[in-house]
């Protein structure tokens, strides 16, 4: 941005459009993961070796590819890579290839630690209840797994059930994440789904007999809905006593049902705007706390809410008191996204696997890694996605910047912070920079601005040819969560 007066206008120019919401990812959009031809060999020994300059940690994501059918498809809107889901023989096969996928990569992570464990999807909660367990063998089959450590599994209501939780906890999952997205009925058919209502209170039921912490993700923005529904919705869950409540805007972008039949439909901008405030203010006062975008605590839970594996993408550097550590992000599995960060000199690599489960199998059984297209970061692209990850939470440390990056934020992007200020949507103090009021709702916007120049000079660069599929570039822009 050249000047104060140019980023408004990027602001007024942006401002009524729908935005895209990127809960984990960060910068670049994956549309710019160019590299097809990844050389994961010199990827592994260069995280090897700047891992001795800064330790860290991994912070893996196990995928699983398979969903229920829905009509409209995917759910009218969901951007992830999945395949239908027809029978128990496809999760029975697709186990032995992720283990054989673990075998090409344990050597690289001897003596590895574990920060968490997530299992994700597509619906990582179709498996039998035996298969928990052979999910975690799989799991140890590479890593050591900790006692203490979080391992969180995602899932919708209609394919919980109390034996699938209870088995869960058995081998050492300890923390559930369920999409529930809503619970008005209207809404539920509008997106195919089948689940019902009754569903997401005996799961909450189970969980709280079982002593298990779970989150629950509601989404607003749906084709039709109104405040009064979304409330209500709010407040029947706020009413369980959840921890922990993930509230976004629903994305609409691609080839899907929403995008193609069902914008008319959709609410403004403006709309969804009021939607947020409201959301808000209901959870506020039902007793949550915000601490991200997307994320509200209840203020008086027995136990601290716990989503580490969202945290740590947030935060992938902090400090140990000697120096700087990480985590290293592996997606492990079909359309598994991997972030493995080097150094500021050294930047390291971004990553992800096929999306087509064929492909992915045939990769696994010529004993390949994987993986279908990636991007090589700069140094100017690891501190904007270092950036976009520490704005989820609300935030910037100044000093941290500083220190691990060698700049000052404020200085490196003085325009858009003086915009914003004057805007009302940031306050820059010496040690931080806060989003604040609606800045928190137009978050993917202010991403946007920060990261304007680069982009554009990135566009320049691509070649002509050079073509990511829009479902690729898409579904990693939205929310891991089911």
């Amino acid at each position: 941005m050249r000047d104060v007066r140019a980023a408004k206008a990027f602001v007024e120019k942006h401002r009524k459009r729908r935005q895209s919401n990127k809960v984990l990812h960060g910068h670049p959009s994956p549309m710019h993961w160019a590299e097809q031809d990844v050389p994961m060999d010199a990827v592994l020994r260069a995280r090897e070796r700047t891992n001795r300059e800064i330790p860290k940690r991994v912070n893996l994501y196990v995928g699983t590819p398979y969903c229920l059918p829905t009509d409209p498809d995917r759910c009218g809107f969901c951007l992830f890579p999945t395949e239908i889901y027809t029978g128990q023989r496809q999760l029975d096969e697709y186990l032995g290839y992720l283990e054989r996928e673990g075998d090409l990569f344990r050597d690289h992570f001897a003596g590895a630690e574990l920060a968490s464990i997530y299992f994700g999807g597509g619906t990582s909660n179709l498996y039998k209840p035996h298969q928990y367990a052979r999910l975690m063998e799989i799991v140890g089959g590479v890593f050591d797994i900790p006692a203490d450590i979080e391992i969180t599994l995602e899932g919708i209501p209609q394919t919980f059930s109390h034996d699938k939780l209870a088995a869960m906890k058995q081998c050492g999952m300890n923390r559930v994440s369920m999409g529930v997205q809503q619970l008005d009925e209207e809404l539920i058919k509008a997106s195919g789904r089948r689940q019902r209502a009754d569903q997401v209170f005996r799961t909450l039921e189970s969980c709280r007999e079982l002593d298990l912490p779970i989150s629950v993700d509601l989404i607003f923005g749906w084709p039709n809905q109104t405040i009064e529904q979304m409330v209500r919705d709010l407040e029947t869950v706020a009413a369980t006593g959840v921890a922990h409540i993930t509230h976004y805007e629903l994305n609409v972008a691609g080839r899907t049902d929403f995008a193609r039949n069902r914008r008319g439909d959709l609410p403004s901008q403006e709309e969804n705007l009021e939607m947020y405030r409201a959301g808000k203010a209901v959870l506020e006062a039902c007793g949550y706390t915000q601490v991200t975008a997307y994320d509200f605590e209840r203020r008086d839970a027995p136990v601290p809410s716990s989503y580490l594996y969202e945290e740590l993408f947030r935060k992938p550097f902090a400090s140990n008191g000697s120096g700087p550590v990480g985590c290293d992000a592996w997606g492990w599995g079909y359309a598994g996204i991997s972030f493995f960060f080097g150094t500021p000199q050294s930047p390291g690599w971004a990553f992800m696997n096929q999306v087509r489960v064929d492909e992915y199998f045939r990769c696994i059984r010529e004993q390949r890694y994987p993986v279908m297209r990636g991007f090589h970061y700069t140094p100017a692209d690891l501190r904007l996605h270092l950036l976009f990850q520490e704005m989820q939470g609300l935030a910037v440390d100044r000093a941290a910047y500083r220190k691990l990056l060698g700049r000052d934020v404020v200085d490196e992007h003085a325009v858009v912070w003086r915009a914003l200020e004057e805007i009302g949507w940031v306050t820059v103090s010496d040690d931080a920079v806060r989003v604040r009021d609606d800045g928190v709702f137009y978050l993917p916007l202010i991403q946007n601005m920060l990261a304007h120049d680069r982009l554009e000079e990135m566009r320049r660069q691509r070649p002509a040819t050079t073509t990511s599929p829009a479902s690729v570039a898409e579904a990693t822009e939205a929310p891991a969560h089911a």
